[in-house]
């Protein structure tokens, strides 16, 4: 099963990554998924979950149904699929435009916030302590994240345990989770989301891909 994660998230970095690099080429939403379902075909395999591309004015609907809106500013790029029945799942930003100072600042708190809670998971903490304690290094800006910290992830997309405030379930060896923290506005969104694997010995990233962000002026 681990191997499989594994494999299916190297796959996903590897799409993800040359959708970036070929971001210039794109104008509106369904053109960057268009493009993700037809690299994953041409690898002949399947999603994990229909991709979800997020720009303009859509990012109060966290699991926005992408549309012809046209790129602009942010752009949310999660993706995922299946190998041999197991997922793999990957957030990057893009941004088509000239960030603001602004911007540039809450891209670097999520990125933060982000490496905090792969640095302090660890096997036998409650996954509710992982939450609240990024939940609160929002401080002013609490009220943007607007949903849990990650989820598990293997046959199904989004599976136990659940990384929010109400979980009562502690980190085991082997568990395979997201972190994903995010920050949302009616025309902001960014969302950072890496695949880990907890060992004893250590936390695996999964999802190979820099943080850098992809600009378009």
């Amino acid at each position: 099963m681990i191997d499989s994660i594994r494999k299916a998230c190297e796959l996903s970095s590897s799409i993800l990554k040359e959708c970036i690099d070929n971001f210039s080429k794109f104008k509106t939403e369904k053109d960057v998924a268009d493009w993700l379902r037809k690299k994953t075909k041409e690898k002949k395999i399947k999603l994990a979950f229909p991709p979800l591309v997020v720009s303009g004015k859509n990012f109060l609907e966290i699991h926005h149904k992408l549309d012809n809106t046209e790129l602009s500013g942010f752009t949310i790029l999660d993706f995922g699929v299946r190998y041999n029945g197991y997922c793999g799942d990957v957030t990057r930003m893009a941004y088509k435009g000239k960030p603001s100072e602004k911007d540039f600042k809450i891209y670097d708190l999520i990125l933060r916030l982000h490496r905090t809670a792969i640095r302090e998971v660890k096997i036998g903490m409650n996954c509710s302590e992982l939450d609240m304690m990024i939940r609160d290094g929002y401080g002013k800006d609490r009220k943007k994240f607007k949903h849990s910290l990650g989820h598990g992830v293997g046959g199904r997309i989004h599976q136990p345990p659940w990384i929010k405030p109400s979980s009562k379930y502690k980190f085991k060896e082997n568990d395979v989770v997201t972190i994903e923290p995010g920050w949302y506005s009616k025309n902001k969104g960014i969302r950072i989301e890496d695949t880990i694997l907890l060992t004893k010995n250590k936390k695996e990233i999964l999802t190979k891909l820099n943080y850098e962000l992809k600009i378009l002026n």
